[in-house]
């Protein structure tokens, strides 16, 4: 695994991986995708990003973790250590050294100040606690985790249903365990973290979803968590993946992010892009072109 580390203005952000590559066969994975559309992005998405032997689309799992000034902060957890996902085969009872990564970045799990999760789908949330001695604890212990209310009344609610596919068991061992610790600090629209970091609300692939806006010294980054999974709704940006709840709110938000990207020259920098994982857009007339890198 190859370090990933960047800077927005004074802000130092490295990627902590968890799953360097995951295939996902698109007919499982993207909504309704035109038939033409990975003919047309063939050429721009493989061999990174599309499997042209297996046709399937190549994502990654990791976190971001950023140092401001003055704190420590984890956008988004991956999927965790020894969970029961038995619906979703690529995150169940994982055991990965994403934990001794961080570690090897230089931060104890004790230095970790705030915890962001930009929603809380199974893949950002795994390593908000884990397993000591038969009892899910918070990895985190002197972390704020900064969640939307809607967000977790939404998961609170559906964890007493049988019809959150794929998400069953995720708000007991993964959110809940915070909340009892006396960890969590909800926060809406608006809410800024050190002058840098703002919580802004990105609606559609989950009912409260956010993205996190890193702004320092004239530079802007835009953590998009599951706004945009892969490249190919750049160019094609109504594809929805078959995990967004709401469609069109999905599609408008994606539109509205990529549209401020491209006009303003913002880094976006989504959770499950494989390398180089971020990189910028352009506007190519009712669409977008993804240019990787800085």
């Amino acid at each position: 695994m190859t370090k990933t580390t960047f800077r927005i203005g004074e802000l130092e952000v490295t990627r902590i991986e968890e799953i360097g590559v995951v295939p996902v066969p698109p007919e499982a994975f993207l909504a309704d995708p035109p038939l033409e559309s990975f003919e047309r992005a063939r050429h721009l998405m493989a061999p990174e990003w599309f499997d042209p032997v297996t046709g399937d689309v190549l994502m990654s799992l990791h976190s971001w973790m950023v140092r401001t000034p003055h704190h420590i902060v984890l956008i988004d957890t991956c999927g965790g250590n020894h969970k029961e996902r038995p619906d979703t085969p690529w995150l169940h009872q994982l055991d990965t050294p994403w934990l001794d990564r961080l570690v090897g970045c230089g931060i104890a799990p004790e230095q970790v100040d705030y915890v962001m999760c930009t929603h809380l789908h199974a893949d950002h949330v795994g390593w908000n606690t884990r397993l000591i001695d038969g009892r899910w604890v918070p990895t985190f212990p002197n972390a704020r985790y900064l969640f939307s209310p809607k967000e977790y009344e939404h998961w609170r609610a559906a964890a007493e249903s049988t019809e959150a596919w794929g998400q069953q068991g995720v708000f007991e061992d993964s959110v809940l365990p915070c909340m009892e610790a006396g960890l969590v600090s909800f926060v809406d629209d608006g809410h800024v973290v050190d002058d840098s970091l703002q919580v802004e609300s990105a609606i559609g692939h989950t009912v409260a979803n956010t993205i996190i806006r890193a702004s320092s010294s004239g530079s802007t980054g835009l953590f998009l968590g599951d706004c945009i999974h892969t490249p190919i709704q750049t160019l094609y940006p109504d594809i929805n993946t078959r995990a967004c709840e709401l469609p069109g709110e999905a599609r408008a938000t994606r539109r509205r992010l990529l549209s401020d990207a491209a006009e303003h020259g913002h880094l976006i920098i989504p959770a499950h892009f494989p390398a180089p994982h971020f990189g910028r857009v352009t506007a190519r007339g009712d669409a977008f072109a993804f240019h990787p890198g800085l």
